[in-house]
Parts: C-alpha cells; structure tokens; sequence
C-alpha cells in the first residue's frame, strides 16, 4: 500500500452516501482479509493502513478523482453559450426580417438569406417574424429548463450527502468566508484566549469540604478491549468533517481488522500516561458570525475537527467515566448537560415551568436570576479539570493520560482553506470531541454541592424539598424565596466562579422578583465590585430557547417558532429536491422547530391545525400537493401509500405523551415535582398514541368513497409493494408526485 507512507499528503477523500452496500461489501472484505495479515507496531502505522485502504476502496468504485489545482471557472459551459449564441442570431434574424418587412433592408445578400431559410417565396414576412419569435422564446425556455435540472440535480446530491449544507444554503450562510480578519490579530486574539494559562485558588475553604465529599470513591482502571472499541466506534458518525488525518469515521465502523490493534495500541498509550501529539492536533475553522460587524477577529466562531482516532478514543473514555459517574450517583440532579437517559433542556424547563406555574397559582414569593458566563468553554483552568477528576475518584491512568493529554493541545487555525497558524490550548476544554463537555461538566459539580448545601431555594409546596438551581452545561437559573436569598446564591455562584478564575457576563445576566405570584420592580443584585445584575423587565429573557420573565411568554414563542417554521417549508419548497427529498426535509428541518416546545408551550388545537393547515397551502402554492388530494394520505407511511410528511400536531402530541410517560417513570425529585402539578395530562404512550393515530388515518382513507377507492383496486390485485415502489423511492420532481396521487384519488 504505497499510501501509507508517513510522510504522504493527504486528499480530502468523498463521502460513499450514495455508494449501496451490496457494492461496497466487497472491496470492504478483500480490504479487512489484506489488512489483517499486515504487521503494524504503532498509532500511526494503523492510521496509515487505514487511511491506505480508504483511498483504495475509492479508488475502485471510480469516486476519487486525481488532485488538481483549482482553477478559475472559465466562464459559462458549453451548451450555455451555444444556445445563447443561437438566440443571438435569431434575434438578428427577427430585427431584419421587420426591417425587410418595412423595405428598410438594403443589403440583398441578407436577403437572399431570409429568403432560403424562412422559404419567404411561400411564406409571408409577417408569419416568419413570428416563426423566429416563437424560435426565440422556446431556447430561453429550453436554457431556465437545463439550469432548472443542473440546480435540481445539485441540491438532491447535497441533500442526500450533507444535509446540514444544504440546510445552510437555503438559509445562504455557508461556510465560505468573504471578508477574511487580517491574520496577525486574529492569531493573536486566539492566543490571548487560549495560551494565557490561570491556575484555581488552592486556598479557597470550600475545596475541602468538596474533596471530602467523594472521598470514598474509587473508580477502576480502564482496559480497553475490541469489543469496546467495535461498540463506541458505532456511535461515531460516519461522515462528519475529518481532522487533518482526513479519515472519516465510516472506515473506522468498517476495517473490523483493526479494531483488535487499535484496542492494544489505545492500552499501551492509557499505561503509558501519552499520546502522540498528532491526535491531540485540531483544524479550527473560523466562520463570521455577524457580517455587519466585519473582519474584527472576535466576530468569528471556531469549529474544530479532530483526528477520528481521538474522537474514538476519548469517547471510550468518557463512557467509563460516566459508568463510574451514575455507578456512584456522582452527577448532581440539577446539571442536565450530557446526562444520560435525560431530556436534556427539556428536563429544565419543565422543572422551570412547573416553578413559574405554582407560584403563580399559590400566590408566593419568588426571586431568579438567570447567570451567563463570559467565554465559559475557554476559560476553565486545566488545574481546576485535573484536580475535580482527582476529587471524584477518576482512576490514576485515565486521570494521568488526560493530564499529559491537556499539556499537547492544540489547534491550526483556518479561514477558509489559508492556515493562521498554530495555537497551544492551555485553557478551557478542547471542543469537537465527547469528552471535553463531560470535563466541563465535571468542574462544575462543586457548585452544585456548594449551592445545594445553603439549604436555599423554592418550594412548590411545605413537604416538598427546595430548588436552588438549575443547569445546563453553562446556562445557569437561580432560585429563591426572598431577595436576601437570591443574593446569598448569586454570591455564592460569584465566589465559585472566581475562584476557578470564570467571570460573568454581566451584560447578559438579569434577575426578576415576584411577590404573591405578580412581578415587581427590583434593585437588582448587587456584586462587590460595584456593578449589578439588573432586572431588565418588560424585556423577556431566553431561557434555554425558550423567552419568559415572571412566566412563559407562550404567546410570543408562538409567533416566533410559528414564523420561522412556515419560512422553513417555504425554503424547501421552493428548492428542487425531489418528493421524497422535500418531505424529508421538512420533518427534519422545519419540524423540530414546532416540537421543541411541546410539553413547554400551551398550543391549542386550533392553533396546530391552523399551521398543517398552512403547510397544506405552501404546498399547494408550490404545485407540491393537488387542491383536491386526501388530506389522510398526505400523513401516512410512504410504504403504506402515503407521502410521509408529519403532522405538526400529531408531532407535538407525541412529544407530549412521550414527556408524561418519561416523568411519570423518573425518581428525580424536581421531575416528580412536575407530575404531581400535572402540567402534562396524557392517558396513552407515545407509541399507543402513535398506532391509534397511524390506524384511525389509515381507516379515515380507505373509507372514503372516492378517496379509497384506489386502495380497493389494488388490494388482493396487485403486489402493494412493487405497486409503491415509485412512492417509496420518492426520485419523481414533487410536483410529479402530486399530480400522480391526485390522479389516483
């Protein structure tokens, strides 16, 4: 394999999204039976083979095309200019056969030539100008129907092989930067953020009483095995931007012969307390996040992608950890960040709701203050990481290799495809893999402890225990009875922050106060150095996505998400994806927007039926779905003879029932909380509501007397199957997928 040599450049390798298994199976065994005879010694030799054996198997299937520089496009194809040359002619055509026509012609070997070829002997002026016209406008029409089909082709390729670029250029905000931020600024911007290495304040007296807490557990020494390696290597995603080893996560799933020396090489680098510096080098690349702001260096977000083999490994890692975590119930209730069989947000502001709602009903006090943290993934101290995984028990090799893993951080920056240059990552976590949330999560369960000892917080009723906090990853909601005790958590938090050398973004932070259940005005909180947290009422405040301030603005969220779910459909509507594509992409791209806030928002029936209503007419308008087409079929299964589009309601009552019946099973005593307020009233599961739902539609069609008569025709006649074989495919132009159902209803 002459690719494996160390010192080879590496090519940017193409996804096999569209390649079907059965042709690839192949190459992939002879590939695994080759690699399995090879002696390899070390990481990077295994990286090597395999990298080798990805550029073979490309190589093969005919994908890979030879590097080439890139050039300048010459300007429009081929078949562009002809036809536009071609109407540039009759054009000329058109402008002497008027002046023919008006004896204003006097060039007779023109003449002639409008005579042969518009045979003028036989045929009047008039009716040849309008020959030629009709010539004219049927080539424009011809050149809108080629770009038409180029555009269509493009965007179904994209489509099928990225569909978060395509998502980006309907919304046209790609990657590509047009304004790059002058170099030695920005590499120092990046520098002064990550290089300016800070320590904890060891002397801080709640330290003790943290170490103290955990002091009795030990977690166990990590072995890494083939099997842990063949069960995390599923979870990574197959095509997902590489690091600068350029090998996607797919080969990794696939070479299945190297997995056994990836395991032994993964080992003697946890025994050995290293790793080879190549793996602990990212590629960041920074994206303009406000264009109006221009090329300041602080206006860019980074990205960064890492060598797949790190993500692999340090996602084993970060397993066993959270293993050892929930084995010693570690992980405090209130952070929901990288939580395991949790809903995340969701869990947060159904607690939160569940708060706002019984103040209000039971008329109380109540104070929050919403906390945001100046720049928090870039600024937590390495010491303060290494000392919370020694506090919590994490075993000496693990413990030791992340330490060793810290100190060789770093990261080339790119804008564009230019390179800014190296910088060292001497702060904050390392962003791109999974275990770096989980280290960020780790450093911040001290608080937790801290808050949950002052014995502060809400009660939603006397029996019931007390609410502090809420968190996730960052975002930070305090709770309290009076305005002393709200103060008391925020300096607490204040005090915590500072000693781990984390600063507030005071500009973004804001506090409320409620008595007997109505907001009043407050002073703020007051910090010791002279500034506030203000109450910035009648302004909202986005909480986890969603806007509230003395109670959700259910409201306002309705019109936000209502909004940008209707642009969304209209987005996909108006692209060239093909029918299967287009109801793809709105059940992954514009619904989610509506499902997000079930459970949270209180929709009304009306109010969803209104937006499938919306959905129908966008479609209709975009030729998408015929006027008279059955509603039912629109929503069911495309295997079942429907086009498999989601019902926004039928979403968001799924959604719901799914959130009851997680309540209903946790232990958690914030969750249990909200299930006896009953904010969420459902009888069935998701999947019983799902069935009745699927089967009532499924009946409400077939029984139509007009409607279901094309499923009586077929039933018992003809193979269903390959009969919706076309439908289930879903490659026929939307517009063609409408007309055909409509034709068969």
């Amino acid at each position: 394999m002459a690719h494996a040599a160390a010192n080879a450049i590496r090519q940017r390798l193409p996804t096999l999204k569209t390649v079907p298994k059965r042709h690839l199976a192949p190459f992939m065994k002879d590939v695994n039976t080759v690699l399995s005879t090879v002696q390899i010694t070390s990481i990077e030799q295994t990286n090597q083979y395999a990298y080798s054996a990805a550029v073979i198997v490309t190589q093969e299937l005919g994908l890979l095309q030879p590097r080439q520089p890139q050039r300048k496009s010459t300007g429009k194809p081929k078949w562009k200019v002809r036809l536009e040359l071609k109407i540039k002619k009759l054009r000329s055509d058109a402008s002497n056969l008027k002046n023919m026509k008006e004896k204003k012609l006097k060039n007779d070997k023109i003449k002639q030539y409008l005579i042969r070829k518009y045979w003028l002997n036989t045929r009047k002026i008039e009716e040849a100008l309008e020959i030629v016209k009709e010539q004219i406008t049927a080539t424009a029409r011809k050149i809108e129907r080629y770009e038409a089909r180029i555009i269509q082709y493009r965007q179904n390729q994209l489509f099928q092989s990225d569909q978060r670029r395509f998502y980006q250029s309907l919304n046209q905000t790609t990657d590509t930067v047009t304004i790059k931020p002058e170099k030695t600024a920005t590499t120092k911007f990046w520098k002064e953020l990550w290089e300016n290495n800070k320590n904890y304040n060891k002397n801080a007296g709640w330290i003790k009483e943290f170490e103290g807490k955990f002091s009795h557990n030990k977690m166990e020494q990590i072995e890494i095995t083939t099997e842990m390696i063949s069960k995390r290597v599923q979870k990574v995603k197959n095509w997902t931007s590489p690091g600068s080893d350029q090998l996607h996560g797919f080969w990794l799933k696939h070479l299945i012969s190297l997995q056994g020396k990836i395991a032994q090489q993964f080992n003697e680098m946890l025994q050995k307390g290293s790793i080879s510096e190549w793996l602990t080098t990212g590629r960041t690349y920074l994206i303009q996040k406000d264009p109006t702001k221009g090329a300041a260096p602080g206006n860019y977000r980074p990205i960064t992608c890492l060598p797949t083999m790190f993500k692999l490994l340090t996602g084993i890692i970060a397993d066993r950890i959270q293993d050892y975590l929930e084995e010693k119930n570690i992980l405090p209730d209130e952070q929901k960040g990288n939580k395991r069989k949790s809903r995340g947000t969701k869990d947060q502001l159904l607690i939160d709701k569940m708060i706002l709602e019984n103040c209000k009903s039971r008329k109380a006090n109540l104070h929050m203050t919403w906390i945001d943290y100046k720049k928090a993934f870039d600024s937590l101290p390495h010491s303060w990481i290494i000392k919370c995984l020694d506090a919590i028990g994490i075993s000496k090799n693990v413990g030791t290799f992340i330490e060793n893993m810290m100190e060789q951080w770093k990261t080339e920056l790119f804008v564009g495809n230019e390179s800014y240059g190296l910088v060292n990552i001497r702060k904050g976590i390392f962003q791109g893999d999974s275990l770096s949330p989980l280290l960020f999560i780790l450093a911040m369960i001290p608080l937790s402890t801290i808050l949950q000892k002052t014995n502060l917080g809400y009660q939603t009723s006397k029996n019931s225990h007390k609410i502090s906090h809420l968190m996730y990853m960052d975002d930070l909601k305090l709770y309290g009875k009076t305005q002393t005790e709200i103060q008391s958590l925020t300096n607490t938090v204040r005090i915590f922050s500072t000693d781990i050398n984390m600063e507030f973004g005071l500009d973004k932070c804001s506090t409320v106060a409620l008595k007997k259940g109505k907001i009043i005005e407050s002073e703020g909180i007051n910090m010791p150095n002279g500034q506030t947290i203000k109450c910035h009422q009648p302004e909202a405040y986005k909480y986890l996505g969603i806007l509230q301030l003395d109670n959700i603005k259910h409201e306002h969220v309705k019109t936000v998400v209502s909004k940008e779910y209707t642009q969304k459909v209209r987005k996909i509507l108006k692209s060239k994806l093909n029918g299967g594509n287009t109801i793809k992409a709105t059940n992954t791209w514009a619904i989610p927007v509506i499902r997000y806030t079930a459970g949270i928002i209180n929709w009304t029936q009306a109010e969803l039926d209104n937006l499938d209503r919306k959905t129908r007419k966008l479609m209709t308008i975009h030729h998408s779905l015929h006027p008279r087409s059955d509603v039912d079929r629109l929503y069911l299964p495309r295997r079942s003879g429907g086009r498999g589009l989601l019902q926004v309601k039928q979403a968001v009552k799924e959604e719901e029932h799914a959130l009851a019946e997680y309540v209903k099973q946790s232990e958690e005593p914030a969750l249990i909380e909200v299930k006896n307020q009953k904010l969420l009233k459902t009888q069935q599961t998701k999947n019983q509501y799902k069935k009745t739902a699927l089967q009532t539609r499924a009946d409400s069609w077939h029984n139509k007397t007009l409607h279901g008569k094309f499923l009586d025709k077929i039933e018992g006649k003809a193979d269903k199957e390959k009969t919706l074989i076309w439908l289930t495919n879903g490659t026929l132009k939307k517009e063609t997928e409408g007309l055909i159902l409509a034709a068969q209803e």
